[in-house]
């Protein structure tokens, strides 16, 4: 399935970059590989908190087969000669018990700190708002302080616990 048109947005980066956001779809299956296998070992690790040096194929799928409504999941693209590169991916999973979604993002190495993160934040946080969602739950390494600051001054009411390895934040949408 197809997410909504309306989900599809630009952000220009300092230097003019042009990077485009739309809803993941399902043949974006090889372009989220190809993503995955340029990830930087410590960037790999900080999304999924384990060492995976192989994502298997039911994985990507997972993140390429989705509702649009309970599960979102955003891709940042630039054009390629092939099309397009993925260069970020960003998702939220909604749990119905708490009304609350789960969110996670990861950006390529060689965009990180550009702003994309904070761009798709703020996105996602449009996105589940309009749903009806109350607020993002999130798990973060204690060491990954890039995700943190992104979290941190997201301009939602935060709280956050830590068991000595990473921090679980609740974001409230006020």
């Amino acid at each position: 399935m197809v997410g909504p048109k309306e989900f599809r947005t630009t952000y220009i980066l300092p230097d003019g970059t042009q990077v485009t956001f739309r809803p993941i779809h399902p043949t974006d299956e090889p372009r989220m590989r190809e993503l995955f296998y340029a990830l930087s070992e410590q960037t790999r690790y900080y999304r999924f908190m384990s060492h995976q040096k192989v994502v298997p194929r039911k994985q990507i799928q997972e993140f390429v087969y989705i509702d649009h409504r309970n599960e979102v999941a955003l891709v940042g693209t630039l054009p390629a000669p092939h099309g397009e590169e993925i260069i970020a991916l960003g998702n939220y999973y909604l749990d119905p018990k708490t009304n609350r979604a789960e969110v996670a993002f990861v950006v390529h190495d060689k965009w990180q700190n550009k702003g994309i993160g904070t761009f798709l934040l703020q996105q996602l946080i449009r996105i589940a708002k309009r749903n009806g969602i109350r607020g993002f739950t999130a798990e973060v390494l204690a060491e990954n302080k890039a995700m943190q600051a992104v979290f941190n001054k997201s301009n939602c009411k935060i709280s956050t616990k830590f068991d000595g390895k990473v921090y679980s934040y609740i974001l409230d949408f006020e």
